[in-house]
């Protein structure tokens, strides 16, 4: 491929929006950005990969915050976020490579950059649901608490570090309800969208 093309995938939880990022970047035949970022936080320094995962897009606790003496501290959240995004930046600006990152304030890092398409994938509440219980193996309620905590960690996480606010339309290039078509067929939407977007 030669032009660049970043796509950023924000995403509910259960909306299908990593099958669909994991799609996306195989149609492209470009990388998909996930979970392989906790091997570039490592390699900046001092932050163990697996510790990385834990604090991977959690918000600030407002309760614990310290500051060192010189100001310098930051709590290991904020350090994983910013390696994180100094990852993103670093692959879509200065070595213009192309790929599909999923969630992250990917669309809010690079947002000055005309190559990438932001999309958040959303779903009903029933549908979501329906895939968290499949996926992990639990009964409804278990499902919709386990959906309600990732998505207001997501939210308070990407509203900490974005101007934007998280799900909200005026924030990404298109919005979409895979509940509405399922997933093949947001798939096929999306392609359509960006195959016209990058003409």
């Amino acid at each position: 491929m030669g032009k660049q093309i970043i796509i950023s995938v924000g995403r509910e939880f259960g909306s299908g929006g990593h099958e669909l990022a994991e799609r996306l970047a195989k149609h492209y035949n470009i990388p998909l950005y996930d979970k392989e970022i906790f091997d570039h936080v490592e390699e900046k320094g001092s932050i163990n990969a697996e510790v990385a995962k834990y604090f991977d897009e959690k918000p600030v606790s407002p309760f614990f915050y310290p500051v060192s003496m010189d100001g310098n501290y930051l709590p290991l959240e904020q350090t994983v976020a910013n390696h994180i995004f100094d990852f993103i930046r670093t692959k879509g600006n200065t070595e213009k490579e192309s790929f599909v990152i999923v969630g992250r304030c990917a669309e809010y890092v690079l947002r000055d950059n005309p190559n990438m398409i932001s999309i958040f994938i959303l779903g009903t509440k029933d549908m979501k649901i329906q895939r968290v219980m499949k996926k992990y193996d639990l009964d409804e309620k278990a499902a919709y608490n386990k959906m309600k905590r990732a998505d207001k960690m997501r939210k308070t996480y990407h509203n900490f570090y974005a101007d934007g606010k998280w799900g909200d339309s005026r924030s990404y290039d298109i919005c979409i309800n895979s509940s509405t078509l399922g997933i093949d067929k947001t798939f096929k939407t999306l392609v359509a969208y960006i195959d016209a977007a990058m003409e």
